[in-house]
């Protein structure tokens, strides 16, 4: 009689855990992206293992997290008299590497600083760290992570203005194969608080084109996030994530900035989230705001 009272309960089990097992797999995969503005390792930054403690559970809790490197990198950097040039020591890049980072663009307008030479050398050692670097150029970096292919572009429309035929074309081609397209893009108008006009046509070229998540940098504040809509789908473009790691002190919007975390799946960006944050520039320190700089981040990202 036991055994046989058991078994409906048995069977019950079963079937819970079937639906379990069934729902899972029916999950699409999903992946977690943690996204940072402009990191500065020369100049007047003097970065350290605990420049980015305070989002250090962000970034390692991230499949990928990713920044705007927009200090090239040379073993030994050559003085210089510039207040513009942000050649910094090669050996700093293992401080990216601690601070879990895993993908940076080179797609800016000071990647020269360290010479003709420097791309190839910032590359080196980054590679050598394990970190992958990021354009620029029409070549797509995938990766695959959780099942979901992941294709990242990195443009610079700074330097000189993007050839938007080949970056488009860029796009359709990255996206071919069913892989979900990031774009990391470095451009705008310096301190300037709102996406500019070009800004805007080129997020409409590049959402129409394909790209589910489009991650802006150069104008050293933030500027409000928003969505594209083509047809069924959708593209969050982040205009400016402003600054992660920088030495300016001038306005009080260089120093505010967010991390954003966004999870993303093959119908595209699901959900994003803000972690706002303070730099002090005078220890080159990342730390928590207090509560009124904290909701100045959110007003003006205004993540929707």
């Amino acid at each position: 009689m036991a055994e046989g009272r058991q078994t409906p309960l048995r069977l019950l089990a079963v079937i819970l855990v079937c639906a379990g097992l069934y729902a899972c797999a029916s999950r699409p995969p999903t992946v977690r992206l943690a996204l940072l503005g402009d990191i500065v390792l020369g100049r007047g930054v003097q970065p350290n293992a605990g420049s980015l403690s305070y989002l250090e559970p962000d970034l390692s809790a991230a499949d990928l997290a990713l920044a705007n490197l927009e200090s090239p990198l040379a073993p030994l950097p050559p003085p210089s008299e510039s207040a513009y040039d942000l050649c910094a020591p090669a050996a700093r890049a293992s401080l990216l590497a601690g601070w879990s980072l895993d993908l940076v663009s080179l797609a800016n307008n000071h990647q020269l600083d360290c010479g003709g030479d420097g791309p190839s050398m910032t590359r080196s050692a980054l590679s050598a760290l394990g970190i992958t670097p990021l354009g620029p150029g029409i070549q797509p970096v995938v990766r695959e992570v959780h099942g979901l292919h992941l294709a990242f572009l990195a443009f610079d429309d700074i330097s000189s203005p993007l050839d938007v035929p080949a970056a488009t074309q860029a796009v359709r081609s990255a996206g071919r194969n069913g892989a979900v397209v990031i774009i990391a893009i470095h451009w705008g108008e310096e301190y300037q608080g709102a996406a500019s006009e070009r800004q805007r046509t080129l997020a409409e070229q590049l959402a129409a084109a394909g790209a589910a998540l489009i991650w802006g940098t150069h104008p050293h504040v933030l500027q409000p996030a928003g969505w594209i809509l083509n047809g069924q789908r959708k593209t969050l473009v982040l205009y400016s994530l402003g600054n992660a790691l920088f030495d300016q002190e001038g306005l009080a919007d260089t120093r505010r900035s967010a991390l954003v975390s966004v999870v993303i799946s093959i119908q595209g960006v699901q959900s994003a989230q803000i972690v706002p944050f303070m730099i002090d520039p005078a220890h080159s320190l990342v730390m928590e705001p207090d509560p009124l700089s904290a909701e100045k981040i959110r007003t003006r990202i205004n993540l929707p």
